[in-house]
Order: structure tokens, then sequence, then C-alpha cells
């Protein structure tokens, strides 16, 4: 009897031990060592399987792979769609990682993650692309859905491609999540850039159409967090109160 609860004992912490995920040593490794392909066709192994699944860890690496393999030109016939596969992964680790603590581990990736879609969006800005910006900044929303700024920036670009009904609903966002705003105190640099592009191009919207006040209302409530920010002041010199 005594021998069966040993037994007994044993399979069950053998059995506890397979229930846990793994801790994803060789993808880690992969990484490390630049091997980028392996790297992606791993972790997405991992993200099929029923017991690794549900964990952020194998989407947050199938990102990173993407990401990197982007960035040269020699993975552009093999991964034509490694920067959006990596914006994609990017969100579904996001969704994955219940408590935040994956996000905070690795900040610094979802931050240049962010840097570039941000740049993209900023040359779209430059050649008033608004048709195209719809769909980037719905990426950028996948790398940070807690982004104000990109709500009044999908609101400028709807308005300007004449979604009245579209552009209405985004800004009601839009001025939701801003007066959710507690505290800037934990923003990044570039969550105060997408703000002020937001803001700037959803300001010029309203003046072009004579609507003054709206911009004024607006550029009003986030002055306060760009008093030395000399592109912001510049265009609130021109048109704040």
């Amino acid at each position: 009897m005594k021998r069966l609860f040993l037994i007994l004992l044993t399979f069950g912490l053998t059995a506890t031990s397979f229930a846990q995920p793994p801790n994803y040593d060789d993808l880690l490794i992969y990484f490390a060592d630049g091997d980028y392909e392996k790297l992606v066709k791993k972790a997405e192994k991992y993200t099929l399987e029923d017991e690794t699944k549900n964990d952020p860890l194998p989407y947050l690496y199938c990102s990173k792979g993407n990401f990197e393999m982007s960035k040269d030109q020699k993975y552009a016939v093999d991964y034509p769609k490694a920067y959006n596969d990596a914006i994609k992964f990017a969100g579904k680790s996001l969704r994955k990682d219940k408590n935040g603590d994956m996000f905070s581990e690795h900040k610094n990736y979802f931050t240049d993650l962010k840097k570039a879609v941000v740049e993209d969006l900023k040359n779209m800005v430059d050649e008033e692309d608004f048709n195209r910006m719809r769909g980037t900044i719905m990426k950028l929303q996948r790398v940070d859905p807690s982004d104000v700024g990109s709500h009044f920036l999908m609101t400028a670009a709807l308005f300007r491609i004449k979604d009245k009904s579209g552009a209405k609903l985004a800004l009601k966002e839009a001025l939701a999540q801003l007066d959710a705003v507690e505290s800037v105190e934990n923003w990044r640099e570039v969550d105060f850039e997408m703000l002020r592009i937001g803001i700037i191009e959803y300001s010029k919207y309203r003046i072009d159409l004579r609507q003054d006040q709206f911009a004024k209302d607006v550029l009003n409530k986030v002055k306060q967090w760009f008093e030395e920010d000399e592109e912001f002041m510049r265009f609130y010199d021109q048109y704040g109160l």
C-alpha cells in the first residue's frame, strides 16, 4: 500500500511537471544565436500545441524573430510579411499576457516595435496618405492597445476620407481615452510622440473647416504635457488660446 502511494505520488508530480509550460530555452538560444528562421518555426509550433498555446512567450518570440528578419533584405523573398507578422504576433502575445508581466519584462522590445510603426505613420502623414494610414493605425493599436494618440489620428484620417460616421466613433473613443488618463509619469517618448501627431492632425482638420474651437479645446487638454515640445508649442502658439 505504501509502495502504491509512492508510485501515485511520483506519477502525480511527473504529470504536474509536464503540465507546466516549458522554459523556452530553445527559443532563447535561437534568438541569441540570430537563427531567426528556426526561432519562428519553433515558436509557431508552440503556439499550436495545447499545453503552450495560451502562453504569451511563444507569440512574443514569433514576433521578435519576424521583426529581426524584416530588417534584413536577405529574408525578403522567403518572409515578405515578416514585419506584419511581427506586429500580428506581438498583438497576440499581449492578449495572452493577462497580468502584464511579460510586457513589463520585454518593454524595450514593444517600444522598438511601436517606434517602427510610428515612423511609418509619420511618413504617411507627410504624404497625406489617409487611406493607407487607417490600416497602419490598427497595427499600432495591436502593439499598444492603450495608445491615446492613435485614436485622434484615426479620427483625422477617417474625416479626411469622408467617413464621418467612423470618424465620430473614433473621436468618441479618443476623447474617452484621453479623459481616462490619470498620469503620464510612465509614458515613453514614443507615447508622447504619437499623441502629439494625433492631436495636431485632428486639430488641422478642424482648423481647415474653420472649427477652431474644437482644435483649441483638445490642444488645451494636452498642453500641460508638451510645454517643452517645440513642435507642439509652435503649432499651439499659432492656433491655441
